[in-house]
């Protein structure tokens, strides 16, 4: 067993490796370069720890966004707090370096040189790497899977060594011969490796990429356990988000789906396992991110009847909603099969059920939202009660400021429906206290959210508009308007050109606040023309009592 205790670098004789005495270690030892045993225990305990670890994985990834990558392992700090044990690595002394001994031979690691702001266990020298490299190259079996289950885990924080191997080195082409070839347990360990590789940062994902078709093919295997690793391997591959850097998240997209994966993954719903659901969903969920004539395979393949089946089950709830989020997001004609198979009510349901368990509610939330944006889905939607008043609560709810956000936004959306009936029964549940209190305090996003619902509510008209705590309202849009923000300050211009030309002691009210004229005044030509000349308008609405002024 490999032994660990902590030295200061006096007590070091190399940084890579070598031994005390200068000798190198025998060919034979080369992999204690790089394990890290654990400490004997009985088989009860094993199994203990293990499904205390599964459980913590489960939790993790359920609380998870489908956009966050998914890693198949917890990191070491993850393991231990799992199981309840301590870091023997940990850096307790601020000491220099790790010592390990193993057979007589003392390897010395010195942390301070290696560490690249890592934890311990995962620091790796080039000279372990080269060890992990000679295994996964391995005559024997055993070795190489061995290899690729210490890669799988010293990738969830890579040492600069092991991200040289993987980018630089043969580690994708060897784990490719490894997926491809007809061992089982060969296959597992490799698809598991690459699934964590295609996890990290751009460099390992994109290098990643070339095993795709190989990932594909393994979605018909006849193994399940095989089927959820390479989906959610295709996942992890179809959940980069590059922003507007460039387009290779897009065309990694692209190239999953035209290799055949959706087909397949739609498959994976008529199974009941509730594991191969859920990686079936990651996957699909992040492939339907694209334009509606990118997205036309997911309606030829019954899939929506099979995520209705299995909306209902709160172990697979979050996962359909994810991807029913982003196809009602990219799609006008799945906006409306959805309506027309009524998921109206089982997501009513989940959004109620879930609205107290944190960021689980949020596919939820956002696809309620999608189909809220359509005036004919939100009344059907309003029909049941608990709809608006799940919705509002979530907006009152500090459980979750991305929840809070979250719930602004489809409040926004219901809030810009033409029918009074709904706006009433927004007012009836007391909605606009938490909104005006929500646009004077809190961070930025949350402030503009409450804004759109308070502007969406006002400009239903005057009955509505003098409904509002206007003294309280007034200070809180003016401080938007000097955010420099363009959306912002567009909704604190909005809200005063409302004061005064449809509330009926708008001057009044603006006369109370008396910075008022001179935040309009202040306003300059950037960030946008437009808006400067709309608040010189308004300047010059106020003084000159302009016809559409109301005293």
């Amino acid at each position: 067993m490999v032994t660990t205790r902590r030295a200061s670098a006096a007590k070091a004789a190399a940084a890579t490796g070598s031994t005390s005495g200068g000798t190198s270690p025998p060919a034979a030892d080369h992999r204690a370069l790089y394990k890290r045993t654990s400490i004997a225990r009985t088989p009860a305990e094993l199994k203990q720890r293990r499904m205390a670890i599964d459980e913590s994985l489960r939790k993790k990834h359920r609380e998870q966004l489908i956009t966050a990558k998914r890693y198949r392992n917890l990191n070491r700090q993850e393991e231990l707090e799992s199981a309840g044990e301590e870091d023997p690595l940990a850096d307790k002394n601020d000491d220099d370096g790790i010592i390990i001994i193993y057979a007589g031979y003392i390897y010395v690691i010195l942390t301070r040189i290696l560490s690249e702001e890592i934890s311990p266990y995962y620091r790796l020298s080039t000279a372990q790497v080269e060890a992990l490299a000679k295994d996964l190259s391995s005559d024997d079996k055993a070795t190489r899977i061995e290899a690729a289950q210490h890669i799988g885990k010293f990738v969830l924080e890579p040492a600069k060594a092991l991200i040289k191997y993987i980018t630089e080195g043969d580690c994708i082409k060897t784990l490719t011969h490894m997926i491809s070839g007809s061992n089982l347990d060969e296959q597992t360990e490799a698809a598991q490796t690459i699934s964590n590789i295609a996890a990290g940062s751009y460099d390992l994902w994109i290098k990643s990429v070339s095993t795709v078709p190989y990932l594909i093919s393994l979605l018909d295997s006849d193994n399940m356990n095989l089927r959820e690793i390479a989906a959610g391997a295709l996942g992890n591959m179809a959940a980069e988000d590059l922003g507007d850097m460039n387009d290779e998240d897009d065309k990694v997209r692209a190239k999953i789906r035209d290799n055949g994966a959706i087909k397949p993954l739609v498959r994976m719903l008529d199974s009941q396992d509730v594991r191969l659901i859920q990686s079936a969903c990651f996957a699909l969920a992040n492939l339907a991110r694209g334009q509606e004539a990118q997205l036309s395979e997911f309606f030829t393949t019954g899939l929506t009847d099979k995520l209705l089946k299995h909306l209902s089950n709160q172990d697979t709830a979050t996962e359909v909603c994810w991807v029913v989020s982003y196809l009602t997001a990219g799609s006008e004609k799945f906006r409306q099969e959805v309506m027309e198979k009524n998921f109206g009510p089982p997501l009513v349901s989940d959004l109620a059920t879930l609205a107290d368990q944190g960021p689980v509610v949020l596919p939820v939330l956002r696809t309620l939202g999608n189909l809220a944006g359509t005036e004919a889905f939100l009344k059907r939607l309003a029909e049941q009660e608990q709809f608006l008043r799940s919705v509002v609560a979530l907006t009152k709810s500090d459980q979750s400021r991305v929840v809070k956000k979250e719930a602004l936004w489809v409040l926004s959306n219901i809030t810009s429906s033409q029918d009074p009936e709904i706006i009433k029964q927004v007012e009836d549940l007391h909605a606009i206290d938490n909104l005006t209190d929500l646009v004077g305090r809190g961070a930025f996003d949350i402030r503009k959210g409450a804004a759109y619902c308070i502007m969406n509510i006002a400009n239903h008209g005057p009955e509505h508009l003098d409904k509002l705590a206007h003294k309280q309202l007034l200070p809180a849009f003016l401080e938007l308007l000097k955010s420099q923000d363009a959306d912002m300050m567009r909704l604190g211009l909005g809200y005063i050109e409302l004061l005064l030309t449809q509330a009926t002691h708008g001057k009044q009210i603006i006369d109370s606040v008396p910075d008022c004229m001179e935040a309009l005044a202040a306003v300059a030509p950037a960030p946008d023309p437009e808006l400067f000349a709309l608040a010189n308008r308004l300047v010059d609405q106020y003084f000159g009592e302009s016809p559409d002024m109301k005293e």
